[in-house]
């Protein structure tokens, strides 16, 4: 083996040559269009702080031979536009002037003082990585269009190797051993969230299991043994790798299960070692609903020059004043609970606003404990303090020009690097050594390995040793995942558009977040009730008037808008040219876009009406009994029930021409049947089966009597009542949420027929209730109310779990009660859990 001599650099590839117009180098055309995009940015002209930028970023393209990487990512956006598909970079790339000017980005560098070599640095010598979001049902597309450009020889998406996480370990250890699918599930739904910790005794004690019976304790015991293990290979999400010489020559193609997509084994970390650059084409489901969105507003409101982000109108202080208030459900990254909470303590009014918005709520700050401080800073509450070092080591102001935006806080990956470089005096390498170990997400870095040389550094030059420590610690915080600056500004961009539009056009928000749907926090049925409390008429699937998508529609005659809630902020200058949303026949379960729908559009544009008709024109019985269900008939006078008496009749009869000629021609008729009318419980209960919500009623109201005589409160309650306040509260389970930041943390929302309450379960109380906690969908949380900067919890100290009520809902006015086991299940709505 001694006489090998092989190292990896033997087979990096190169990166493939981009065709260049004739007579002009890669380099030269990557200077002209880049130049041609300044112009475009700027069209009042590139100032010398620009031009200065952008000519420093091409020498150093140009130093590490980059341009045809460069070309290529502004071929593939350029194409995208081209094909009408939204898209955005974001990351590091987003520290590009260059990015910025070939449209590959929407955020200006110049005027956030972005870091560029937090991009790319010659003292690093590994290729840029740029990140491109593009609409999510349409990424697809481009990535097909990759595949013809370069041809499968020449370019494959990465590999990725899943590894077993809790619930993967039990599920594949529980089919392995035999035990049957009931007490699979028990113990897969012990597991909070994708990870979770693990199959502790007690957990499974609660969950009705005894960890002590030998075929418990030995699926436990080798699913805790696979944890972590690698489970399977499969694809990145989006990275592709492009080469010069074929691909496999080097390594293996495969085919991926998807159809007309191949991939090659190496994962990430690999394409790295081997010095490969790659392209990341994802998806982001925000920017589908905004594309959706506009669309709209063109079609339906007539803003013929909204056509892409830049068109959107900046700094609308209305906008602010929406977020400031916390009127967030459905706005990109800010519409979580703990965003939620945040908003009314940092009160964004300017752009920058909301890139500290998106970054603050974050592992890394919150760790570093940099939130408080920053607040407090801002709100004049504590001085801005700008610790110097000795005169003979540098100007006294050296910190202002790293922290001033920030108050004196590191907020960002790069004002990490920047203080490391500055105050300490690291070396560029040594900077970039302390970026990789400020890791994302669950792959912990490992800063430790920094802290002597950064605080001794620092106090070598006249810092405090405390200053120096608690920086460090600060900088610590990231390696639980802080946002490098220009990655929160690409998308406070975001939340700034997406903002906008459900602050102007509240109608087009609700339809083109439910059409973008799965995303985000919350499901159809808050995007619609948000909808409906801020003034839009809602109307249901309808036989005669929906399509597959929502859409927008006429308001109804008489329809009177509420007055706004007073939690909610809206633009009264367009709320008169509002209109209705339509919701689509995409929200009753189990319709078929592709296989329903085509032939229900054509049979109603050749006129039918009625089941029969619907059933003429070639629409599957079952589609019909699904829209029956879903009291889609009610616009030509059938009820629900009418509506599926009418389909079940109907099975055969339309094919009787064919399959029984000698009955063609015979009056076939049915005696009309007086159905009973269906109570409103339900009529709401059958909503929520068939579409997940109601326009009807709320679930919880019909229970507020009872609720009432058990001290429970209506969750609009909690706005008058006073912090400490012991009060009951109850509804259908929305959202868990059990941040890794929070300690153990859990927080709950809670829906009922006035509003949402959100309740703070500490670890302890969610220790000695956890089965409760995670499975109820119908919950009275008892406990005291805790106000802070306008944002109301109740915090937890006991639970009554009403789940199994909701089953009654569907139960037959005056029929007997049925026994326990033969009810339907409680659950209503699936909660969204995070983690």
């Amino acid at each position: 083996m001694s006489s090998i001599g092989f190292d990896l650099k033997d087979i990096r590839e190169q990166y493939p040559d981009e065709p260049v117009p004739h007579g002009k180098t890669a380099m030269q055309h990557l200077t002209d269009l880049t130049w041609t995009g300044a112009a475009w940015r700027y069209p009042n002209g590139v100032s010398a702080k620009v031009t200065a930028q952008i000519q420093e970023e091409l020498r150093l393209i140009e130093k590490m031979d980059y341009p045809n990487y460069f070309i290529t990512v502004h071929d593939i956006v350029r194409e995208a536009r081209r094909m009408g598909i939204l898209c955005q970079g974001r990351g590091s790339a987003a520290n590009s002037s260059v990015c910025f000017c070939l449209g590959v980005t929407a955020i200006d560098p110049t005027e956030h003082r972005l870091l560029f070599t937090r991009f790319i640095s010659e003292n690093r010598g590994e290729p840029p990585d740029i990140d491109v979001d593009f609409e999510h049902d349409r990424r697809e597309e481009v990535m097909q269009y990759v595949f013809r450009r370069y041809g499968r020889d020449y370019a494959a998406i990465c590999g990725t190797v899943i590894h077993y996480r809790p619930r993967s370990a039990i599920r594949d250890v529980g089919k392995a051993l035999g035990l049957t699918e009931d007490v699979t599930s028990l113990l897969a739904g012990t597991v909070w969230g994708s990870w979770g910790d693990g199959l502790p005794e007690d957990h499974l004690r609660k969950a009705g299991l005894n960890p002590e019976a030998p075929e418990i304790a030995r699926a436990v015991g080798l699913a805790n043994e696979l944890i972590g293990f690698p489970r399977h290979l499969s694809q990145h999400v989006g990275g592709f790798v492009l080469t010069k010489r074929r691909l496999d020559e080097t390594v293996p193609i495969g085919k991926a299960a998807m159809k007309d997509r191949t991939f090659i084994e190496w994962d990430k970390d690999d394409i790295d070692s081997l010095g490969l650059m790659k392209v990341d084409i994802l998806a982001l489901g925000m920017l589908h609903a905004i594309q959706r969105a506009m669309t709209m507003l063109r079609e339906d409101h007539g803003q013929a020059w909204l056509k892409d982000l830049a068109d959107i109108p900046k700094e609308v202080p209305g906008v602010y004043d929406m977020l400031c208030a916390a009127d967030s459900v459905g706005v990109f990254q800010v519409e979580s609970r703990a965003q939620m909470s945040m908003l009314p303590r940092l009160r964004p009014r300017e752009f920058y606003d909301l890139v500290i918005q998106v970054a603050i709520v974050r592992p890394g700050p919150i760790q570093g404990d940099m939130v408080h401080p920053y607040l407090k800073r801002r709100n004049g509450e504590e001085p801005v303090e700008w610790p110097k070092p000795s005169p003979e080591h540098g100007p006294p102001e050296e910190l202002q020009e790293i922290l001033g935006k920030t108050f004196g806080v590191p907020l960002f990956q790069e004002q990490a690097m920047s203080l490391a470089i500055e105050a300490a005096k690291f070396t560029p390498d040594e900077a970039d050594g302390l970026r990789k170990a400020m890791a994302t997400f669950r792959n912990l870095g490992s800063p430790d390995a920094y802290r002597h040389k950064f605080i001794e550094g620092m106090v070598g030059r006249g810092y405090e040793r405390a200053f120096a420590e608690r920086c460090f610690k600060q900088i610590e915080g990231f390696s639980h995942y802080g946002f490098p600056e220009s990655h929160a500004a690409s998308f406070a961009k975001l939340v700034y558009v997406s903002a906008w539009i459900k602050w102007a056009w509240p109608d087009v928000f609700c339809a083109a977040l439910i059409n973008a749907q799965p995303m985000g926090f919350y499901q159809p049925a808050q995007l619609v009730r948000d909808a409906r409390e801020h003034g839009v008429e809602v109307l249901p699937p309808d036989i005669l008037a929906s399509d597959w998508d929502c859409t927008l529609a006429p308001i109804s005659t008489g329809f009177r808008a509420p007055p706004i809630r007073h939690d909610k902020v809206a633009c009264q200058k367009t709320r008169p040219h509002w209109k209705a949303v339509r919701l689509g026949f995409r929200q009753i379960k189990g319709l078929r876009e592709t296989l329903d729908i085509p032939p229900l559009l054509k049979a109603r544009a050749e006129g039918a009406r009625t089941p029969a008709d619907f059933a003429q024109g070639g629409v599957p019985q079952k589609a019909l009994e699904l829209l029956a269900e879903a009291d889609a008939f009610a616009s030509v006078g059938l009820s629900r029930r009418e509506a599926l008496w009418a389909v079940k009749g109907l099975k055969g009869e339309h094919k009787a021409p064919v399959q029984a000629p000698l009955l063609a021609g015979l009056p076939l008729f049915e005696e009309r049947v007086a159905l009973p009318a269906m109570a409103a419980t339900q009529e709401v209960a059958e909503d929520y089966r068939t579409t997940s919500l109601s326009l009807k009623a709320h679930p919880i109201g019909f229970y507020r009597s009872r609720l009432a005589a058990r001290g429970v409160v209506p969750a609009e309650r909690l706005l008058s009542l006073k912090d400490g306040a012991r009060v009951s509260v109850a509804g259908l389970v929305l959202i868990r949420q059990r941040p890794g930041t929070a300690k153990g943390v859990v927080f709950v929302t809670l829906e009922d027929e006035t509003g949402v309450a959100n309740a703070v379960v500490w670890k302890d109380r969610f220790e000695a209730d956890r089965n409760v906690v995670m499975t109820a969908s119908f919950l009275i949380v008892h406990g005291r109310v805790q106000r802070a900067d306008n944002v109301i919890h109740v915090v937890a100290e006991r639970f009554t779990d009403l789940s199994a009520e909701l089953s009654s809902l569907r139960d037959e006015p005056g029929a007997p009660a049925l026994r326990v086991r033969q009810k339907v299940s409680g659950r209503l709505l699936r909660s969204r859990d995070f983690h």
